[in-house]
């Protein structure tokens, strides 16, 4: 069953939804007018057979299209809503989608206003409103656990690499079990060289790539058990290139760890990934200037444990885990009108400050904090969820901590479905769950309070 996620932008004109049923998204077709979106098209596959639906009013100046290649599917869209003189609410201004295979729209409108971001699988509807404009949209999703099929049965999937046409080709394979460590080298405009270390059979394979300056690298090490699901790539035309050259790079895993962005986050953007990075491939010279990857399915998840306490909530939104630490430093939550729709965690390992990624999505109240002193750690947590209306799932509508030393005030309101997250004699030391806009569920990994 697909999960509905909340329409973003303007509450005005009519609402509209095109369901979750569809097995695809084939095509989309956006038309612009003065102050931004004025209409929408979607092609979806059912059975076979194309069925399409559209929004809004055209004008004079026809549409603009984005076509997905054969067994392709939308991951992400990227919109940005404003309110503009003669609306008295706020209007989509522009639209840009992401696919599996690291495809980019072109963006479909004037980037202007607040800018939103609805994904976390494939795309196989949209919802939202319009009246000669659009106002908002949203979208249904399902988990994204099957990759793009491999010419070869059991072979990685390559996908193509994103950025500037400059440099010499290299290409690392995707023959490894697991990308194991990351290198990252910047100069004075961009990325100038990255080396990667792969697992073989129990061997450790390193390549590198451009040229290391006297600045050094800056390293993303993959903890046991987890691996890279996606690289973020941004690259951008500079001065000092003919073409384009990457700016910075983001990774991702897994288990939720996100690296710092090595560079500047400047330029275009494109995402790579969909199953588990395996290898790479791109070009370079004294620069990096493109990067693409080798995938294999993400189809089996970590083997939970013992240690790992049920998440408790309702079933929305993507899944996440922040894997296991020494313990917890500090946690963020925000709320919103009716929920807790946002959570984030720092830890601890090995004496080390280990920053916590981001889940679901903080409203204009923010976030509040609640800070552990030394020696203190978190034995328990508890709150409660409930069904919001709009909302298809259940979510977390309070939160509480406890520690070994007091217990936090309650993060929102008290009401609905009550649970505990504690192990007697144990501490939390990870927290896993679900989210999208909301936080939907909540988990912890605990381990033995040492005496």
């Amino acid at each position: 069953m697909a999960t509905k996620l909340e329409a973003q932008g303007g509450r005005g004109g009519e609402e509209w939804d095109d369901g979750g049923a569809y097995e695809n998204v084939k095509k989309v077709y956006a038309g612009q007018g003065d102050s931004g979106v004025v209409y929408v098209k979607f092609d979806y596959e059912k059975d076979g057979k194309i069925v399409s639906s559209e929004h809004g009013k055209m004008t004079l100046l026809g549409t603009e299209e984005f076509v997905l290649d054969p067994e392709d599917y939308i991951t992400s869209v990227k919109f940005y809503y404003e309110k503009l003189f003669g609306s008295p609410v706020a209007i989509v201004t522009a639209l840009i989608f992401k696919t599996f295979k690291g495809k980019t729209s072109q963006p479909f409108g004037l980037v202007s206003g607040q800018e939103a971001e609805l994904g976390g699988g494939k795309i196989v509807g949209f919802h939202g409103s319009s009246s000669h404009l659009i106002h908002s949209l949203g979208a249904y999703i399902i988990p994204s656990t099957t990759p793009v099929t491999s010419p070869v049965s059991g072979a990685p999937t390559k996908l193509e690499a994103q950025g500037g046409r400059g440099g010499d080709v290299w290409d690392d394979g995707g023959a490894y079990d697991n990308v194991k460590k990351v290198y990252v080298g910047q100069g004075d405009s961009g990325v100038v060289y990255v080396k990667f270390d792969y697992e073989k059979d129990g061997k450790i394979v390193s390549f590198e790539h451009g040229k290391k300056t006297l600045l050094g690298t800056e390293e993303f090490d993959i903890d046991p058990e987890d691996y890279i699901t996606s690289v973020k790539v941004f690259y951008e035309k500079l001065f000092v290139s003919p073409t384009e050259i990457i700016t910075a790079l983001v990774f991702k895993t897994f288990k939720g760890k996100t690296s710092q962005p090595f560079g500047l986050t400047s330029g275009e953007d494109a995402e790579l990934g969909g199953g588990k990075i395996v290898g790479f491939h791109g070009s370079s010279s004294n620069l990096i200037h493109s990067l693409g990857v080798y995938i294999v399915p993400s189809s089996t998840p970590l083997t939970p444990s013992s240690n790992t306490i049920p998440a408790q909530g309702g079933d929305g939104g993507v899944a996440w885990d922040d894997g296991v630490h020494d313990g917890v430093k500090k946690i963020y939550v925000g709320q919103g009108d009716s929920c807790v729709t946002y959570f984030k965690a720092d830890y601890e390992k090995a004496s080390k400050p280990v920053l916590g990624s981001d889940h679901g999505k903080k409203s204009l109240l923010g976030a509040e904090e609640f800070l552990l002193g030394p020696d203190e750690y978190i034995i328990a947590v508890s709150g409660y969820y409930d069904k919001i209306y709009g909302v298809e799932a259940p979510a977390i509508i309070s939160l509480k901590f406890k520690t070994n030393k007091r217990t936090s005030f309650p993060y929102g309101l008290e009401g609905g479905t009550e649970f505990v997250l504690e192990k007697k004699d144990y501490k939390i030391v990870g927290f896993y769950g679900q989210a999208g806009n909301y936080l939907y569920k909540l988990g912890v990994n605990v381990a033995p309070i040492a005496n």
